[in-house]
């Protein structure tokens, strides 16, 4: 098994909100039971309390959302603490998983990692290394044959206070765990050769001629000082209370009342480590003087290996303390090994390794990261954005002088709303920029900064103001996409001229290509010819839609007959929606607004704006089915305008929105209420009743081919109807419920026989319903490809 771990914290908490920060305050007392500890029991069900050593141990849940809680079984977990029972594991396809912890600023800190693999090991065994940045690096870590436990320490210095400790795939066969995290609050002046951007990472603290494993409450820091002794050295003792004032690293007093010496006329004794590294590393010695009735100086030598000469040192037995330390940085790959010679005794060691920790991703590119992400509360971006997997929606590459640096942001349908901030510009290696299918408002900030920006797609969003002149300015911009906003004014004639720009600006009601001539609101064309596409997006979004529809030559298109709806001017839409000014919705069928009838009914009016033959279809289809049938429980269609070029379709107005986004849109609570049970039941009830009237209340049968949650519109009062029958197809043949005819629908939602064998029934609306019915229950999508893939399908979970 192979995964990564990362720990770093965050450099701009100038971001952070007075809220966040007073949570995690709240958060880090309730967490500690000791100052300047948190213990955190991973995959537990809750706190619990150590009772030999009085640590307060906490459940992971405020400090991850992500993950699945697993517990051993009662012979797997046998001979370990109750701390590491449990574990948390990260299942594909996360690839990265952080926790979230807080800490003091500037603060040195001990961080213990534990990872107990019960079964996971196999018959014989795996190697599961440990990568990270920034504020950790470890490798290199195997369990071996029958190996079910590993612990792993180190010393560091935050520069903030928060703490990210994250897991990463770093192999398709394993999936990371963790088991728990300790993290204590050290003294100031200890460990001094910690700092930000290096940290200690430990491999050995030996109390030498002890007998038992000391920690806390013996040792404060609740360091786990491990007994060890040779047996070519004599063990010393000493009942006396031992000062370690003059000691920066403060040892445990009981640590130091034992040691090991050299036996009787033996001039040297050699302790051989068992470890080592390639990074530079720290050996620290304790020495103390156990027998009080010693005057003068004790001479004595140390050496470590061949790589130091031996070192002469000598402590006044009648001084005022009795217990000293001494550093030692070593470099070197054999193994360590300690050399003492005559007149030595120590009582303890501890050995490091030095490592740098600097950030792989330009501190810019971090920073200005960082900023976005507190702006549009992109809760997913943790850690290095690069560094070994890019966050989602980066991609990176190396510069010239070795900085990994952004090439790619992708923001594509992530909710954003608001400005767009002028800190991308600070982006300065980009070669790609998407924000589109968003809620985005205000002008765009300068960014002429960007010059190796080859492609911008802005297209869906409400951005307003002119097309900005700095575009001019970026010399390798080969796309640039701003369809379906609000921007006015005249597009800088430099953008036209370029031929090697593709872009695209239709939809855009005041948008002009040159003084001369203004594209109109609704009949802007292009023809196929021309380099300049009028770009037209795919799918429908807003709830509660009464639509108008834009063809490119609609003379071919005629309104079936057998139509029996109101029949609306373009002067009526014009006025009923204060020409087109609210748009509610907008997807790949066009626009959606909302307008106001002479007498006072609200309408929702859908424009078609697709060169799609099949959305043209779609819509007539739409009028043919509405025109036929009435019923309580479904959207009712007021009428059409076929006036001149335009195709508009007028729906009542649903001003509850879609179900789907009452369940799935907590970012706008104040716009969705809370559904409870008995209103989630009725809605259901709703929808099938007109379901219901489709399949045996029309004369003749219509089967929906689209039910979803999308489709189900709630009015003021959260009353449902079943909505968009474009899709739809009614069953001429009387005799038979089958129709063979091409797959339509929505994934999630799709009946897996209609799927097979193309044969559609009123059954294949059932099986849609089922899911919908899921959906209310659990409050999950049917289709949510951010899980693991068993877990993918909500009929599967």
């Amino acid at each position: 098994m192979s995964i990564a771990i990362t720990m770093e914290a965050i450099a701009c908490r100038k971001q952070v909100s007075a809220v966040t920060l007073f949570l995690f305050c709240l958060l880090r007392r309730l967490a500690n039971a000791q100052p300047g500890f948190l213990s955190i029991d991973c995959g537990a069900q809750g706190n619990l309390i150590d009772s030999e050593t009085n640590i307060t141990w906490v459940a992971d849940d405020n400090f991850i959302d992500v993950g699945d809680k697993e517990k051993f079984t009662k012979s797997e977990g046998m001979g370990y603490e109750f701390y590491l029972q449990s574990y948390r594991v990260f299942p594909k396809p996360l690839n990265k998983s952080c926790y979230q912890l807080p800490v003091k600023s500037e603060v040195t800190h001990l961080l213990r990692l534990s990872f107990v693999a019960g079964i996971l090991t196999g018959p014989n065994g795996f190697n599961y290394s440990v990568e990270a940045q920034d504020m950790l690096y470890m490798r290199n870590l195997m369990f071996n044959t029958g190996q079910r436990m590993l612990v792993r320490g180190m010393i560091l210095v935050t520069s903030d206070d928060l703490v990210h400790i994250c897991l990463i795939r770093t192999s398709e066969l394993y999936d990371p765990f963790i088991s728990a995290i300790e993290l204590r609050s050290l003294r100031p002046g200890m460990y001094t050769m910690a700092k930000p951007g290096t940290l200690l990472e430990n491999y050995i603290r030996w109390d030498l001629g002890a007998k038992t494993q000391t920690r806390y409450p013996q040792d404060p820091f609740d360091r786990l000082w491990e007994p060890r002794s040779y047996s070519s050295g004599m063990i010393v003792n000493s009942e006396e209370e031992i000062s370690i004032t003059r000691t920066g690293n403060f040892p445990p007093p009981v640590v130091m009342q034992t040691a090991m010496g050299l036996r009787s006329g033996e001039e040297n004794v050699s302790l051989a480590l068992g470890v080592s590294t390639t990074n530079t590393s720290l050996v620290i010695m304790y020495f103390a003087k156990l027998d009080t009735s010693e005057t003068g100086y004790r001479h004595f030598n140390v050496g470590i290996g061949n790589t130091f000469s031996e070192t002469s040192m000598q402590i006044n037995l009648t001084a005022s303390f009795s217990a000293v330390e001494l550093a030692f940085p070593y470099s070197a790959t054999k193994e360590v090994v300690l050399n003492l010679y005559e007149g030595s005794i120590l009582n303890a060691v501890e050995f490091f390794g030095l490592v740098p920790t600097e950030h792989l991703t330009s501190s810019n590119d971090v920073e200005t990261l960082n900023a976005v992400k507190s702006k549009f509360f992109l809760k997913s971006w943790t850690s290095d954005p690069c560094f070994p997997f890019p966050w989602e929606g980066i991609q990176c590459s190396e510069s010239f002088n070795n900085t990994v640096k952004v090439s790619e942001i992708n923001l594509s349908g992530r909710n954003l709303s608001g400005n767009v901030p002028p800190i991308f510009g600070q982006l300065t290696e980009l070669v790609y920029m998407s924000l589109d299918n968003n809620a985005l408002t205000g002008t765009l900030p300068n960014m002429s900064s960007l010059s190796k920006l080859e492609r911008l797609h802005l297209q869906n969003n409400s951005f307003n103001g002119t097309v900005p002149q700095w575009l001019t300015k970026l010399p390798n911009l080969k796309e640039l996409f701003i369809e379906y906003n609000n921007f006015s004014g005249v597009i800088p004639q430099q953008l036209l001229d370029n031929k090697l720009l593709t872009i695209k600006y239709g939809n855009n009601k005041y948008l002009c290509a040159n003084k001369k001539s203004c594209l109109p609101s609704f009949n802007s064309t292009s023809s196929p010819s021309k380099r300049h596409i009028l770009g037209l997006a795919l799918g429908l979004t807003g709830g509660g839609a009464t639509v108008t529809t834009i063809l490119v030559d609609f003379s071919m298109v005629l309104v079936p007959k057998s139509s029996k709806s109101r029949v609306f001017t373009l002067e009526e839409m014009k006025t009923a929606t204060e020409n087109f000014r609210h748009t509610i919705g907008h997807g790949g069928f066009g626009h959606v607004y909302l307008g106001k009838l002479q007498e006072g009914k609200q309408i929702a009016v859908k424009v078609l704006s697709t060169f799609s033959k099949h959305g043209i279809a779609q819509f007539l289809n739409e009028i043919d089915l509405l025109s036929r049938i009435t019923h309580k429980k479904l959207v009712s269609l007021l009428g059409y305008c076929n006036e001149s070029k335009d195709l508009m379709l007028v729906y009542e107005y649903m001003p509850g929105g879609s179900l789907s986004d009452n369940l799935h849109d907590p970012a706008q609570p104040s716009k969705y209420p809370h559904l409870d049970w008995k209103t989630r039941l009725k809605i259901a009830l709703d929808a099938a009743q007109g379901l219901e009237y489709l399949h045996v209340g029309c004369t003749t049968k219509i089967i929906h081919r689209d039910v979803k949650t999308a489709n189900i519109l709630l009015d003021s009062e959260l009353n449902g109807k079943l909505a968009d029958f474009g899709l739809s197809r009614m069953n001429i043949n009387g005799e038979t419920s089958q129709i063979n005819t091409t797959i339509k629908g929505t994934p999630g939602y799709l009946d897996p026989k209609y799927y097979q064998t193309h044969i559609l029934t009123e059954k294949s609306d059932v099986y849609s319903f089922g899911v919908v019915l899921l959906e209310l229950i659990c409050g999950r999508r049917p289709l949510d490809t951010n899980r693991s893939p068993e877990k993918i399908l909500l009929i599967d979970w």
